[in-house]
């Protein structure tokens, strides 16, 4: 499967590659890694989670985007798809102090160039989420 990863660094933004795999395999690998790597014990928080984002096609959709797609949980809104996709997060601070910025890894599969974009927006928000003070 073609999949997309994205890592968003608080202070140097977000990088997507495209790679291709098993998406959970690549989950336990990149978090292998990461945990390796990158992650301060000192932190104490590591983070592996799943959910789902929505993305929206222009109707009628080409042939090979419904093939695509067709993989997904998809309905019609008006004028256009909606696509419910999968995907992964990791996530860890980047220091090991209270409220530190959140490394994100984001994991899911490739649709196109666009929605790469958005998934990188989606990291970031992720990040910048789990870095607020809790309430």
């Amino acid at each position: 499967m073609k999949l997309v990863l994205v890592k968003y660094d608080p202070e140097g933004g977000a990088d997507a590659v495209i790679i291709k795999g098993d998406m959970k395999e690549v989950v336990r690998q990149k978090a292998i890694a990461a945990l390796k790597e990158e992650w301060k014990p000192d932190s104490k928080d590591f983070l592996i989670m799943g959910d789902y984002v929505e993305f929206e096609y222009p109707l009628p959709l080409k042939p090979d985007q419904y093939d695509m797609l067709s993989k997904y949980e998809m309905r019609k809104e008006g004028k256009k798809a909606v696509v419910r996709v999968p995907y992964y997060v990791i996530t860890f601070p980047k220091y090991a102090y209270p409220n530190a910025p959140q490394v994100v890894y984001l994991v899911a599969p490739f649709l196109d160039e666009e929605k790469v974009e958005e998934l990188k927006v989606l990291a970031k928000q992720v990040s910048e989420e789990a870095s607020m003070p809790p309430e």
